[in-house]
């Protein structure tokens, strides 16, 4: 697995092509007094304008962040002129949180900062699944039915259908549609099963790109008689394919169900 190297647009330096993410909350010490950030997480966005950003310089008191004042919004051009080292960074998603001790050192992720949304929660998806995700994560429901959950470089796409056969035809129906599937747009670079008695649960991982980046799909199949969950985990990472494993994983069947 090998991620993409992007490439240099001509109008970087200006960064009026950088994605349309949102505002970003900083301290007036970058803008007004022209000192980098030293630090900087994204939250779970308040309003739909919103990137979720929180950027300071470090040098700040609790007093000073306090006060409305000391605290503006501008777009990722404004700072990205200001520091260019945060164009990649504002592409991660929601739940990151980055660090550096000096103007020129390298950033690096902080895992012991306590974001207020960051918790699992358990959501209804049928009358017989749920699903276990991290309250960080965005839902919505796009207009084909689609249950749809994202942090920006992770996302979920949920599709609940139903049939009349049961799970051993289901069963054998996705994994003839797997061991088949066209490879020559995007070869299967693994497979997955993880049935019991209860679900079969089948799955495979592929690798895309679009025109901005390269990133992984992890498809799975969660079965019972009459009805098949499938699911989408998008990600940007390799590190990121726990995640995604645990996350369907983390679709169960509800204990009613399993009576």
């Amino acid at each position: 697995m090998k991620f993409f190297k992007k490439k240099k647009n001509k109008e970087e330096d200006n960064f009026n092509d950088f994605p349309p993410i949102g505002g970003l909350m900083v301290s007036k010490m970058v803008v007004d007094k022209n000192i980098k950030p030293g630090f900087l997480y994204r939250e779970k966005r308040t309003r739909p304008e919103d990137s979720g950003w929180r950027i300071f310089t470090g040098f700040e008191s609790p007093e000073y962040n306090d006060d409305p004042e000391n605290i503006g919004i501008y777009n990722p051009s404004t700072i990205l002129k200001i520091d260019p080292s945060l164009k990649d960074i504002l592409l991660k998603g929601v739940g990151s949180v980055y660090e550096r001790e000096k103007d020129d050192s390298e950033w690096y992720k902080v895992t012991d900062f306590e974001l207020e949304d960051d918790y699992m929660t358990t959501h209804r998806l049928t009358e017989d699944w749920t699903i276990e995700i991290n309250n960080l994560f965005e839902r919505t429901i796009e207009e084909d039915g689609t249950l749809y959950y994202t942090t920006g470089d992770k996302s979920i796409r949920l599709i609940i259908w139903n049939s009349e056969k049961n799970k051993e035809e289901l069963y054998e129906e996705q994994k003839q549609d797997i061991e088949n599937r066209d490879q020559t747009k995007s070869k299967t670079l693994d497979k997955f099963e993880f049935s019991d008695n209860k679900a079969s649960r089948i799955g495979y991982i592929i690798e895309e790109n679009n025109e901005r980046k390269t990133y992984f799909v992890l498809f799975g199949f969660s079965i019972i008689d009459k009805e098949v969950i499938q699911s989408a985990f998008y990600f940007d990472e390799k590190a990121d394919f726990d995640w995604a494993l645990n996350t369907w994983k983390n679709i169960k069947l509800l204990p009613s169900s399993l009576k």
